[in-house]
């Protein structure tokens, strides 16, 4: 019996050598919306972005894509390097605050910023797509007055863009062309609205 053992043993150890060899590398991504168009009129609003719902669906570390209508598919070795809602809220914080020519765009809840004009709360139905087709963001927004909590415009909106190709940096790439769209129509609403509207 011992015999056998020592015989097998390294052979045991070569398998498990080659199958740790083989493990493939998690990739983890960062959404970005690029700068692109001009920007409106310098704002003064002091706004905040926050919180952002998300289907449980996506609230995890893998990055879903789907195959069909029905079939979803997380991919344990492509993951977003943080959260996704916040990796939402960065990017819609620095695309509106972009277009308002603003710095005054905070997460929300934000410690840094106690004194704010509006709010804006967001839920996410959709936020996926094809790996080289169809993404699909479709969300339902709030303006919030922060000072009394008055709801100014509640929107539903419904986004579509094609992934360059069938990687996963064009699918994450396109989810963030969708974040630009969205963060530019808040944007525009914003920029109509008075400053410390609630006082």
């Amino acid at each position: 019996m011992m015999r056998w053992i020592k015989r097998v043993a390294p052979l045991f150890g070569a398998l498990v050598l080659t199958a740790c060899a083989t493990t493939p590398a998690a990739k983890f991504y960062a959404l970005n919306a690029k700068a692109t168009g001009p920007a409106g009129a310098a704002s003064d609003l002091a706004l905040a972005v926050g919180p952002v719902d998300l289907p449980r669906y996506l609230d995890r570390p893998q990055i879903v894509t789907r195959s069909g209508d029905s079939r979803l598919v997380l991919e344990e070795f492509h993951r977003w390097g943080g959260s996704l809602d916040e990796e939402i809220t960065r990017v819609l914080t620095e695309r509106i605050g972009s277009r308002l020519q603003t710095r005054r765009v905070y997460s929300y809840p934000s410690r840094l910023a106690a004194d704010l004009d509006y709010r804006v709360a967001l839920e996410l139905r959709t936020f996926d797509g094809v790996l080289g087709g169809e993404v699909r963001l479709t969300v339902a927004w709030s303006l919030i007055a922060d000072r009394n909590g008055e709801v100014v415009t509640t929107r539903q909106s419904d986004y579509r863009v094609a992934a360059a190709d069938a990687g996963y940096e064009a699918y994450v790439a396109a989810m963030g062309e969708l974040l630009a769209e969205l963060g530019d129509d808040i944007a525009e609403a914003l920029a109509s609205l008075p400053v410390n509207k609630g006082q």
